[in-house]
């Protein structure tokens, strides 16, 4: 009787396993009626120059801002007398 049970669940888990097998791949193509209007990086509108040097000077300024925030907690901490991550 146990081995009927044993066999029936793995049945039931390689019919399970076959029906959602293809469901994270989506069956690798898509269908007719795709339109192309997603928000992937692929169809994106080029970036003008300006706007990339204008965040990459943001970019910039935020990390620079980073450090000295972290290099005061630091500081803070070490005066307080409490243990540091690093």
């Amino acid at each position: 009787m146990l081995n009927r049970l044993n066999l029936l669940l793995c049945a039931c888990a390689l019919i399970f396993l076959a029906a959602c097998g293809g469901s994270k791949t989506g069956g690798g193509s898509r269908s007719s009626s795709y339109d192309g209007d997603d928000d992937s990086p692929y169809n994106a509108p080029a970036p003008k120059p300006n706007e990339l040097k204008e965040a990459k000077e943001e970019a910039v300024g935020l990390t620079e801002e980073n450090h000295k925030m972290a290099r005061e907690i630091f500081e803070l901490k070490n005066k307080l007398g409490l243990p540091t991550d690093e």
